[in-house]
């Protein structure tokens, strides 16, 4: 029986895909005169924000020249055009996933620098009892998925995970972890091929699918 929902940010509960891409590129483009292509920015996902923009500048993540603070600063600005709001309907999901009993959480991998703000941006403060964010070196949504599982003591099979991305699936089978991939983003056609070669337990094009089917495996 479904106790708890774990949600991914980008690309699943918003369409903020083309503001993370547009931040990186033009801090880069501000910092060394280098404006990188989408693609390039893109290909360094799954890093945390200081990962991409420390490969985009050819530094370590730690590095302390590396401008993590102007990058912020683009990302709260660019907000309001490009990501104004969360996807219809979302913040109603979360408060009737709450209402039903089940406990929401949040496995991103952006760091707080920018998923605060998004966090803030979409009124969904304090709405995630767990939250787990990014590293700079590596992919770490598995580590999150366990620590979730110990803090919680659950079984991994009263978890779901939701997330948009291929490797969100690998990450959430990796600990024995259902997964929706969320297919309901513009963004999401792309990497539709990948997603169901990796054979998701459920994949959603609507949103609007989504709670009948979480209520569903509440039971």
């Amino acid at each position: 029986m479904l106790k708890m929902v774990i949600f991914d940010m980008d690309g699943t509960l918003g369409d903020t895909l083309g503001l993370c891409i547009e931040t990186f590129r033009e801090c880069v483009e501000e910092v060394s005169g280098r404006r990188p292509t989408a693609e390039e920015v893109e290909g360094y996902f799954g890093v945390s924000d200081r990962g991409v923009l420390g490969k985009l500048l050819g530094l370590s993540p730690d590095a302390p020249e590396l401008p993590v603070q102007r990058l912020v600063e683009i990302y709260k600005r660019l907000h309001p055009r490009l990501a104004p709001a969360p996807f219809e309907g979302s913040l109603e999901l979360l408060r009737r996933l709450q209402a039903e009993g089940l406990t929401t959480a949040l496995v991103t991998g952006k760091e707080a620098y920018t998923a605060e703000p998004t966090l803030e941006a979409f009124g969904m403060t304090g709405l995630f009892r767990y939250i787990c964010y990014g590293q700079p070196t590596h992919n770490c949504k598995d580590e999150c998925l366990r620590h979730i599982l110990q803090e919680s003591g659950l079984k991994p099979t009263e978890l779901i995970y939701i997330g948009d991305a291929p490797s969100d699936i690998e990450h959430a089978h990796r600990v024995g972890v259902p997964i929706i991939s969320a297919a309901w983003a513009p963004t999401a056609a792309a990497m539709a091929p990948a997603c169901e070669a990796l054979h998701p337990e459920y994949r959603l094009t609507d949103f609007n699918e989504l709670l009948p089917l979480l209520l569903r495996l509440k039971g």
